[in-house]
């Protein structure tokens, strides 16, 4: 044991809390995997085209600095486009037609067609007294394709918040929130004027509720450690609930703990399937599914690659699930563990 390295070691030890954790679930298999020889930062799946969207960095070969399409059932990288300096945050307009691609190393945003791979806006985030604004999250709204959710940081200090700002068409809707109301994480609700961000640098660990109205947005509830004493956790939101990687459930609105799936520490990615009514975990080189009714789970399935950072973990088509691997490479799998139910 003592010539394993830290991460062998890390690796060991989630294989044996994975173990323990899901003693009594159902195995599974997976039915088809294809690894994607390609460096990305965040990905995303459009039901309207049946593809997935991947940003690649500027260390991605061939593809640097471009978004990429690639088709799910193949594996295949079958369309690109340029996008500029260190793309990174992805979100898809709920109309299916746009995505928003937060710009890394131009401080900026951009909107692509999916239809012609095209960017149609790209407007700034300019600064503050830290230096130049990135995108740490994006949320594109609802319903109004041409707005989008910006949760800005600096790259200087802590904390690296820099308050959210709605953005129209490319232009910023003069109300933002404080800096130091931290809302990293973002993520859209099924009601156009409603907002949820989680402050996962910061220990008040708050979870927030954000108003959109004409003049921008407002925090109009704040929540004290409702998943916990958590840093770095996602957050996502589904069906009136918001579900967090390290297994805790509240109610959207009022932050009422509703559940809690039993898992150990924080995994390195979530998503949630609201037709199917499960959860989906990845850690290390495990995918765990669970039932979001009962909160227990239904089974887990070992992956041909592991997880060491931001699985970046994504549902596609009827059964497949798609993430990042410990090499920031893209893997795309279909599995048992995802119903015959279509969530398309």
């Amino acid at each position: 044991m003592k010539n394993l390295t830290a991460r062998s070691l890390f690796r060991f030890f989630v294989f044996l809390s994975i173990v323990l954790c899901l003693h009594g679930a159902a195995s599974a298999q997976l039915f088809s995997y294809r690894f994607v020889d390609q460096i990305v930062n965040d990905i995303a799946y459009s039901r309207s085209t049946g593809m997935i969207y991947a940003s690649v960095p500027s260390v991605g070969g061939q593809y640097g600095n471009k978004i990429v399409v690639v088709d799910p059932r193949s594996g295949l990288i079958v369309n690109n486009a340029f996008a500029g300096s260190e793309p990174n945050r992805l979100s898809l307009t709920s109309d299916g037609n746009y995505l928003y691609v937060a710009m890394d190393g131009s401080s900026s945003v951009k909107r692509f067609v999916l239809s012609s791979m095209t960017s149609d806006i790209s407007f700034s985030l300019g600064s503050s007294s830290n230096g130049p604004l990135l995108a740490e999250d994006l949320a594109a709204i609802p319903g109004r394709p041409n707005m989008v959710a910006v949760s800005r940081r600096n790259t200087c200090c802590s904390p690296r918040h820099e308050g959210v700002a709605i953005y129209v068409d490319g232009v910023k809707v003069p109300n933002t929130t404080d800096q130091f109301s931290e809302a990293n994480e973002l993520e859209a609700s099924s009601d156009p004027n409603i907002l949820y961000g989680y402050n996962n640098e910061t220990s008040g660990f708050e979870y927030r509720q954000l108003t959109i109205d004409s003049s921008g947005v407002t925090i109009t509830a704040s929540h004290p450690s409702p998943f916990g004493f958590a840093y770095s956790i996602e957050v996502r939101y589904a069906g009136g609930r918001a579900y967090s990687s390290n297994g805790k459930v509240i109610d959207a609105v009022t932050a009422e703990p509703l559940g809690a799936f039993s898992l150990s520490g924080s995994p390195n990615g979530l998503t949630v399937d609201t037709v199917n009514r499960r959860a989906f975990f990845v850690t290390g080189s495990t995918l765990l599914a669970y039932s979001t009714t009962t909160f227990q789970p239904v089974g887990a399935v070992t992956l041909p690659t592991f997880v060491f950072g931001k699985a970046r973990l994504i549902r596609w088509g009827r059964r497949g699930i798609a993430y990042r691997t410990d090499e920031g490479k893209l893997a795309i799998a279909e599995t048992l563990l995802v119903t015959q139910k279509s969530s398309q």
